[in-house]
């Protein structure tokens, strides 16, 4: 079966108010909750053999601080398109580049959340933050079937944590 991890990247500095959005790089905060999401995934067999991450600069240093702890380097496809995408623009995406077996996408809010809980066919996970989605929240979906035909309502919980949680 295969499946498919949604993480938000992990909390961005605010320190320089006068940057533009797409370029905040991560907070001290940001960069141990990437690691702490890194070690999770390699330990909890969750690593993924194929990452779509968002350019903007915050998603990229989330996705090199967690592959610094997985033992196999998966294929990485960076898409502009990512960044701030809807849920259906964050489907398509998924339905076009993904070939992996455990793919993982790193993305933004509003969309990767709001994707998160429209593909599950489950009840929400009793997790508190699992609504509100905070950086560096994270859900592993099972799927069925082709890449292309995923769709909302199709996949199955398989967790959902937070960096909080981890460390």
């Amino acid at each position: 079966m295969k499946k498919l991890t949604l993480m938000r990247h992990a909390k961005s500095s605010w320190a320089d108010s006068d940057i533009p959005d797409v370029d905040r790089t991560l907070g001290e905060r940001g960069r141990k909750a990437a690691d702490l999401l890194g070690k999770w995934l390699e330990t909890s067999g969750q690593a993924p053999d194929q990452v779509i991450v968002s350019s903007a600069v915050r998603c990229q240093e989330t996705w090199d601080l967690v592959s610094e702890n997985l033992s196999k380097a998966p294929e990485v496809i960076t898409d502009a398109a990512l960044y701030m995408a809807s849920p259906e623009e964050i489907l398509a995406i998924i339905r076009k580049s993904a070939t992996g077996e455990n793919v993982l996408v790193i993305a933004h809010m509003p969309g990767i959340g709001s994707l998160a809980r429209a593909l599950r066919v489950d009840p929400a996970p009793a997790h508190t933050d699992f609504d509100k989605y905070p950086t560096g929240g994270t859900t592993v979906l099972e799927v069925q079937g082709e890449w292309s035909a995923l769709d909302f309502g199709t996949t199955h919980l398989d967790t959902y944590i937070t960096p909080a949680e981890l460390g």
